[in-house]
């Protein structure tokens, strides 16, 4: 089964219940760090690995 692509992360929040709880527990500095590549983030996979990320780069 594939994970459903939106077009954005704007998009992704708006319509995933999920993809919004799991955005709203992020500390605001991953949120922020995140939002910049937020036309890259489609889905709930590339969500949890740009957050992933941010939080190496952020250590």
């Amino acid at each position: 089964m594939f994970a459903k692509e939106y077009r954005d992360l704007a998009d992704l929040l708006l319509n995933n219940t999920r993809a919004q709880n799991y955005y709203k527990g992020l500390p605001d500095g991953i949120q922020q760090t995140i939002s910049h590549s937020s036309s890259e983030i489609r889905s709930m996979k590339s969500l949890r690995h740009f957050a992933r990320a941010a939080h190496k780069k952020g250590r």
